[in-house]
């Protein structure tokens, strides 16, 4: 096995952990340290063309989402008001990306409910609506500031019933997990048979992001859309569709009742993957939107802090980000 620090990009290895979908150690190195620029290996696997951590950066996952992940990541313990303007419009957005999934009537579950944004826009679509985060401050805030139903910890400790909701929802959630396929396959007993599963994901292909921001300890996965879909045949999902959006993956995925299924052909997948991979790293400099998108940014974000100060409290905001539902 190669040493950790003495592998190179583009070096062939054997690595600590196996591809979940081919259960192959064969890999080639694609980056050797995250956006802050801390030793971090990410492989791509040669068997499938899926992108991991390769060996895992922390050992208490659950310590880490419980404690530390949102303070990392958002420097915060709750959303701020901005934070929840933001997170609100695209829950939204993504009601619409699932082209009107959620009916009124349904049992809903979202996985990593973060604030909470999305168990209240199912609340106030008519359904029976929880939620599970592992963050104390954000799953707290969530329950306090709009009444919904969220259990605080790991969806592994949690005492739904199997086969008790309608839809489940995993947004931005699935790159974090060690194991995506037995993640899905265990998050999948909460799901009715012909139950859908709504995934979002970072595009690990998206030519918009500079390649070295791409790498993130928290992110252990790397997927595209071909992969995403392979992981969720493999825990026996059916993809009803995967669209591929700027910067994020959504697919919406069907329960099936088996185990496992037959996923999309990945022969000679990981010399395409490499090839857009190494495309979108070339053209990102030649990209328009590389040279606009912080100035459009920054005049989001003045906006969002503007709009959310007007509202009294975390509720009225979300409400008027969702008038006229």
């Amino acid at each position: 096995m190669a040493n950790l620090h003495e592998c190179m990009i583009g070096d062939r290895i054997e690595t600590v952990r196996p591809c979940p979908l081919t259960g192959s150690h064969e890999a080639m190195v694609v980056a050797n340290s995250d956006r802050h620029g801390n030793p971090l290996r990410n492989v791509m696997s040669l068997a499938s063309g899926l992108i991991y951590v390769d060996p895992l950066p922390v050992e208490d996952l659950a310590k880490f989402y419980r404690e530390d992940y949102r303070v990392s990541y958002k420097q915060t313990f709750v959303p701020k008001p901005k934070h929840i303007l933001r997170a609100g419009g695209v829950a939204l957005e993504r009601h619409g990306h699932s082209r009107g999934t959620a009916q009124a009537g349904m049992c809903t579950l979202d996985i990593g409910a973060g604030g909470g944004e999305w168990v209240y826009l199912m609340k106030k679509l008519g359904c029976e609506a929880r939620g599970i985060e592992p963050n104390l401050g954000y799953g707290s805030f969530a329950k306090d500031q709009y009444g919904v139903e969220v259990f605080l910890g790991m969806y592994q400790d949690a005492a739904f019933k199997e086969e008790s909701f309608d839809l489940l929802s995993l947004y931005q959630v699935l790159e974090h997990l060690a194991d995506p396929v037995e993640d899905l396959r265990r998050m999948s007993r909460f799901l009715k048979k012909g139950g859908v599963f709504l995934i979002e994901v970072p595009d690990i292909l998206f030519a918009g992001m500079r390649f070295d921001h791409k790498w993130h300890e928290g992110h252990l996965f790397g997927f595209d859309a071909l992969t995403l879909e392979a992981v969720a045949a493999k825990a026996g999902l059916r993809a009803r569709f995967v669209e591929v959006l700027p910067g994020n993956l959504f697919g919406v995925f069907e329960k099936t009742g088996e185990n496992s299924l037959q996923g999309p052909d990945l022969i000679g997948h990981s010399k395409a993957a490499r090839a857009a991979l190494q495309e979108g790293r070339d053209r990102y400099w030649t990209l328009s939107e590389t040279y606009t998108k912080v100035p459009k940014r920054l005049v989001k974000r003045i906006g969002e802090k503007w709009v959310s100060s007007r509202e009294k409290g975390p509720r009225a905001i979300l409400d008027r980000v969702y008038k006229g539902l």
